[in-house]
């Protein structure tokens, strides 16, 4: 029998190593000079960016000017960074398979071609359109330049004459290829990278928020997915209107989002517990909460700004901030909370009243007002 029980274990290990998604990275430099510094490199680190921090994900050896990482591919095609230069990193999408990185001057490594899986060649695609419409522009502007009459060449104002048409025709001709190339490949996880930082910065908010809707379902379990719908909805944020998905950790280390409470009626409290204001609302969300004991169709959460944890959770217990609907959540960033960002909150306290559907009610509710609004909502009387 124990023969047998090892034999099982062993056949389950294996099937788990075998159902593994691994990737590889191999890369290869002409040179490892550096470029401000007489020094090489020996080292590369494989990083990425969770919640703002930079985090090491494996280190390896330069031998021969190549390098390899290898381990466990994520779930979803995520962003990593190759560093380890004095000039710039490389982008990668690290996924299931074999990726390919140069060969590079490591003296430039933001010229380093990547490729091999899918989401690299799709990016390094990208990345070369993006490079030609850049080439192309310079040379349209050159071209305009040229043409500008000697007797007020030096004076900017009377140059932009002939250089501004120049510039709106190189902008459109961005938009529409970046377009092109949106739509030519609706089903890569690259677009969701290309949506945040090519259209965000230069597109309007109606025209993303039509690409966003166009994704297909594969895409919207992805973390970039979900930043997208927020930013659209930070843009759009009014009465009536959806409302920002916002997340953090309970005293308790659970990570909870507003999402989370979909079908209740959430009001969210952005406080922090060396706010005086904020303190002052706590007698009125007690007797909201006291009135909600024999219901379950509203809660409260209570986002601190807070950035030390024992200051929050001391602010918590002192003043008996506890109750079955009333739900505490931080990121301890301070006034660096994404939350706040997307809620456009300027100062605390400040609060929104959210539907069971996700859309904003009202904002700013507070005292004797807040109060009678949300006896209302349990009464429902809303």
């Amino acid at each position: 029998m124990r023969k047998f029980f090892i034999m099982v274990l062993m056949a389950v290990s294996a099937l788990a190593t075998a159902q593994e998604k691994r990737f590889v990275i191999n890369g290869e430099m002409h040179n490892n000079q550096l470029c401000y510094s007489n020094g090489v490199v020996n080292e590369v680190k494989l990083e990425q960016m969770v919640d703002g921090q930079v985090v090491t994900v494996a280190t390896a050896a330069v031998t021969d000017n190549k390098f390899k990482f290898e381990g466990i591919a994520p779930d979803s095609p995520s962003t990593y960074n190759i560093t380890g230069f004095d000039n710039g990193t490389i982008q990668i999408f690290l996924e299931e398979g074999e990726i390919n990185v140069g060969p590079f001057d490591a003296a430039y490594p933001v010229g380093a071609k990547i490729g091999g899986t899918p989401c690299n060649d799709m990016y390094q695609a990208y990345v070369d359109l993006n490079n030609k419409c850049i080439k192309e522009s310079k040379i349209r502007m050159k071209n305009a330049q040229e043409n500008v009459p000697e007797e007020i060449k030096g004076d900017l104002e009377a140059e932009l004459k002939y250089t501004s048409p120049t510039f709106y025709v190189n902008n459109l001709h961005f938009k529409v290829a970046i377009m092109d190339f949106i739509c030519n490949n609706l089903d890569s996880p690259v677009i969701l990278y290309v949506i945040k930082y090519s259209m965000i910065p230069t597109f309007e908010t109606e025209m993303i928020q039509n690409i966003i809707e166009a994704l297909p379902q594969s895409l919207h379990s992805h973390k970039v997915y979900k930043e997208l719908i927020n930013e659209v909805r930070a843009a759009n944020l009014k009465e009536g209107a959806p409302a920002p998905d916002i997340t953090g950790l309970t005293p308790d280390g659970k990570e909870l989002s507003l999402s989370d409470f979909k079908g209740k009626y959430v009001f969210i409290d952005f406080w922090a517990s060396w706010c005086a204001p904020c303190r002052r609302e706590i007698p009125h969300l007690k007797e909201v909460l006291a009135y909600s004991e024999n219901s379950d169709n509203l809660v409260v959460l209570s986002y601190s700004i807070d950035s030390k944890e024992k200051d929050w959770l001391a602010c918590i217990e002192k003043n008996g901030m506890t109750h079955k609907n009333w739900i505490h959540i931080s990121t301890l960033k301070g006034w660096n909370s994404e939350a706040l960002k997307l809620f456009a909150v300027t100062g605390v306290p400040f609060t929104a009243l959210i539907d069971p559907d996700g859309n904003v009610v009202e904002f700013k509710l507070r005292g004797e007002e807040m109060v009678k609004k949300l006896k209302n909502i349990i009464d429902n009387k809303n």
